[in-house]
């Protein structure tokens, strides 16, 4: 067998089989080499899936493929973990894997809860091994070109941003309309895109320091869920807003966010590669736009005129996907653990403000502080020292914050 990086992934679902399983077999440095997941034949599926297109692309398996029986097993045979269960269990394969000195990248969101996510932290700090957060949407190139933009200067210094994701339709694993397995619904699948992106825009220096809902809801309780009509209850429309303070001069900026599995308010395309995105500024604004022919643009303005910014546009995520696998991959060969952009805290953080909203919806929508969601979480998991065991309790809690209706909640917490 060729000389290559080992892959071992952990939960074969959709989001492994469709979106990352192609990209390994594409990839000459890495071999797929274990499976792991509690359904046995959806491993088997996987690895049959990744031998068949394997063959399709000239390139035949010259090598086994273990099916795994645990974890433990697979992280003995890997040299990378990629995790693709259930958000329930993004944090605790990935802390297991950072025990035991192996390179892992996980499935945003990295937790339910904050509270799973700082057992992440805490595992790699004592560990060898590199951690990725796999948030996608930073590589799309939209989020790049407004980055730069930003810390260009040319639009001054930043006020706000406003941020809009999501997907109007039922077509999710049964899981996810599942607080337990999810932690949230549309806040946690998409919100956690938004904050991630938003804040590698506005810079990750800047400190997210309270966060106040502005409706968490179901917006459409009435859904077919794997063909069968149901009223769900987990939130499908989430808008919240998040104040950042830079350090360096204490000023702060706003971050609005749309995240939904429901009609969209902000805009008509709100999907993977077209999402609304709108920078306002002390000199001028920047948002993405889409001219007749699908060119992408960055529209900038000021008070002396507008002009039109290419950007290469990208038909979905499997551009994306590729690219946050190539970034891990050169991490591992260049032996760093640079942690610009994908810092444990900063993967951690986020999920803190996802809390943070879900709280605030509870509250009645008061302002959160991220001091304000430990206190809350400290009482409502007393008599627990597990973080997994209390990441159940918090996330069955907060994973419940949806209202049904427009208004706002009268009950104090």
């Amino acid at each position: 067998m060729k000389q290559s990086v080992r892959i071992g992934c952990i939960g074969a679902g959709n989001i492994f089989t469709h979106a990352h399983l192609p990209i390994y077999v594409e990839l000459d440095q890495t071999d797929l080499v274990a499976i792991y997941d509690i359904d046995k034949q959806a491993a088997e599926k996987a690895k049959n899936i990744y031998i068949r297109m394997s063959q399709e692309q000239g390139k035949p398996v010259d090598h086994d493929i273990k099916v795994c029986s645990s974890a433990e097993e697979l992280l003995a045979l890997v040299d990378v973990v990629d995790v693709c269960t259930s958000v329930r269990y993004h944090a605790w394969y990935s802390a297991l894997a950072l025990q035991h000195n192996v390179h892992v990248m996980t499935e945003k969101p990295m937790a339910r809860t904050w509270l799973e996510a700082q057992a992440v932290v805490d595992a790699h700090k004592k560990s060898t091994a590199i951690f990725q957060l796999n948030d996608d949407n930073i590589f799309i190139p939209r989020y790049l070109k407004m980055r730069n933009i930003v810390e260009s200067g040319i639009l001054g210094t930043i006020q706000d941003i406003r941020l809009a994701r999501g997907t109007c339709s039922s077509e999710r694993a049964e899981w996810f309309w599942n607080p337990l397995e999810s932690g949230g619904g549309s806040i946690m699948d998409y919100g956690s895109h938004a904050i991630f992106s938003s804040w590698f825009i506005l810079g990750f220096d800047k400190i997210p320091t309270d966060v106040c809902s502005m409706q968490i809801q179901t917006k459409e309780p009435t859904r077919i869920i794997n063909s069968q009509m149901q009223r769900v209850e987990i939130d499908d429309d989430a808008h919240f807003k998040i104040r950042y303070i830079d350090p360096q001069t204490n000023d702060w900026a706003t971050v609005f966010i749309e995240a939904t599995w429901a009609v969209p308010d902000f805009a008509a395309d709100m999907s993977d590669v077209h999402g609304y995105l709108e920078i306002r500024g002390s000199k001028g604004y920047a948002i993405n736009y889409m001219d007749d022919e699908n060119n992408e643009y960055i529209k900038i303005g000021n008070p002396f005129g507008n002009r039109l910014l290419p950007v290469q546009s990208v038909e979905s995520e499997a551009f994306s996907f590729k690219a946050e696998i190539l970034h891990f991959l050169s991490r591992i060969k260049r032996d760093t653990t640079d942690r610009a952009f994908f810092d444990t805290d900063i993967a951690a953080k986020t999920i803190s403000i996802i809390n943070c909203a879900q709280l605030s919806e509870l509250k009645g929508r008061k302002t959160v502080t991220l001091s304000d969601l430990e206190v809350y979480s400290q009482n409502l998991t007393k008599g627990s020292d597990s973080p997994w065991e209390k990441g159940d309790m918090l996330s069955v809690a907060l994973g419940s914050c949806a209202s049904n209706s427009n208004t706002e909640r009268e009950e104090s917490l």
